[in-house]
């Protein structure tokens, strides 16, 4: 894990943005009505399971399993009121101040050596146990030649290959794969994977865990086979978690640091969000970067729809959960191949780790757009510098605390929040309590533990400390509040809620 380190500088006042419904709202001037509550980035990977290799492999191996998409937790609903004041942001930065870009380099500058490697003593090559369909359909992928890779297909499989090829080239799409690997009732699955647009990708040389490597995007679907050898032909295949590209047509605007798509029939809706999409870029990437964040992506894949129902679709699949919808974006890690394969190329990033962040905008967010993507991209960018495995379980608070003090630090929340009695009284009362993970996630205060939790990453930043520290140290932090993961006097529970006493 890179681990940078930059001055802190003081949050920068402004105006208001978080979740809710309308509520009273104290000293701050007339609020309206809010949008619902940022969803917390999806919850830690968990392997599907190893079983038995199903007939449609032709008895040759038993497939791998690959990590299951990562889900969203589901907070309550959270109420807040909050005044928008439009944010002008200027496009003469210098280029020094973006992450840095991808650079080649030697082997040697890899971060470590990778330990699936071909000269283990047992390693048997993916191309000598499964059918070379599996091959030649890589080799098509390589060879971006559409029809060579549909032709491994039949009836609903090909039309929805057909479709995951085509939204994704729109999106963009850099090295792409499909290896076998466990389906979701333990029959035969495919993992299809690709570097789409903006994917973090670690220097050579940089110490990052993964540097040298290239970070993809990759999704499981069941599928059924027939056929053997390089006749082996795919009958169906169904995304396990269906995402946007799964369902339809997909329509793409771009901008330097995002790429926004939506459904065809929501064209109107991506073109007249995209420039406040790029703002949103724009200030996540520029405010870390200040941070001394030195983050490998200089972009993000964003998603957006008007309807309700796709949202929840899109966020929950069949499990939505009852009551009034409440999220009004989520940031979703995506996941990489779990073993290494001759089916790909040798520098593609394996393991359970995560393996970028997708970001998805509902209806909810219509009134707070760019407090939303800023907020969902912050998200992204803490995950790109920290990637999680499935053992891997940080405080909620390390998250959305991060999130929310960059929203105050950026003056996209109204730094007078902080003032707010039921704030204060909240930390007076409770402590580092509030900041617990019940306290992020359920309950109709949820809200007011939104705003401490960034209050405490403001408080190091504003005393001398280093926020973006904090951030990467919680990551790795196992049954730890921020208290105990910054373990530094000058933080204490005593100073920060006296700092607070005073705002």
């Amino acid at each position: 894990m890179s681990d940078p380190r930059g001055p802190a500088e003081p949050g920068i006042p402004g105006t208001q943005h978080a979740p809710g419904a309308q509520a009273s709202v104290g000293r701050v001037p007339d609020p309206p009505a809010a949008p619902a509550v940022h969803a917390e980035p999806a919850g830690i990977p968990l392997s599907l399971g190893s079983h038995h290799l199903p007939d449609a492999f032709g008895g040759l191996a038993t497939p791998r399993p690959q990590p299951a998409v990562r889900r969203p937790l589901r907070p309550k609903p959270i109420i807040v009121a909050l005044t928008v004041l439009a944010l002008l942001l200027s496009g003469g930065w210098a280029a020094s101040e973006w992450p840095e870009v991808p650079a080649t380099g030697r082997s040697a500058d890899f971060a470590s050596p990778d330990p699936q490697a071909p000269w283990l003593p047992d390693y048997v090559p993916d191309s000598a146990q499964y059918p070379k369909a599996w091959a030649s359909m890589n080799d098509a992928l390589r060879a971006k030649d559409r029809d060579a890779f549909l032709s491994y297909a039949e009836g609903e499989a090909r039309d929805q290959l057909a479709l995951w090829w085509d939204n994704t080239e729109r999106i963009g799409r850099g090295t792409a794969y499909i290896v076998p690997t466990t389906g979701s009732d333990g029959g035969a699955g495919a993992f299809l994977g690709a570097e789409l647009a903006f994917s973090s990708r670690p220097l050579r040389g940089s110490g990052d865990q993964d540097a040298g490597y290239r970070l993809t995007q990759g999704f499981t679907y069941d599928i059924t086979t027939k056929g053997d050898g390089d006749g082996m032909r795919l009958t169906s295949f169904t995304p396990v978690t269906p995402m946007p590209w799964d369902e339809g047509e997909l329509y793409v605007a771009r901008r330097d640091h995002v790429v926004l798509y939506g459904m065809a029939d929501e064209r109107a809706l991506v073109d007249a969000t995209v420039d406040t999409a790029e703002q949103g870029a724009v200030l996540a990437i520029r405010t870390i970067t200040d941070l001394g964040g030195k983050v490998p992506m200089a972009g993000f894949v964003s998603g957006i729809t008007g309807d309700q129902e796709r949202m929840d679709r899109w966020q929950y699949g069949e499990d939505v959960p009852e009551g009034d919808p409440t999220i009004a974006g989520y940031a979703t890690a995506t996941n990489r191949p779990a073993f290494r394969s001759d089916f790909f190329e040798s520098d593609v990033a394996v393991g359970d780790a995560t393996s970028g962040v997708l970001v998805m905008m509902g209806p909810l967010s219509t009134e707070n757009r760019l407090a939303t993507f800023t907020h969902e991209f912050a998200h992204g960018l803490h995950y790109a510098a920290a990637p999680l495995t499935s053992f891997d379980a940080p405080p909620v608070a390390v998250y959305e605390g991060f999130a929310t003090y960059i929203e105050l630090r950026t003056g996209i929340t109204d730094i007078r929040w902080l003032q707010e009695q039921d704030v204060k009284d909240l930390v007076a009362s409770q402590g580092v309590a509030a900041l617990s993970d019940q306290a992020l996630t359920e309950g109709e205060d949820a809200w007011l533990s939104y705003i401490a939790a960034g209050s405490y990453y403001l408080f190091v930043a504003e005393n001398g400390g280093d926020p973006w520290k904090l951030a990467l140290d919680g990551a790795d932090a196992v049954d730890k509040n921020l208290i105990e993961i910054e373990n530094d006097p000058r933080f204490s529970e005593a100073n920060w809620k006296a700092w607070l006493k005073r705002r």
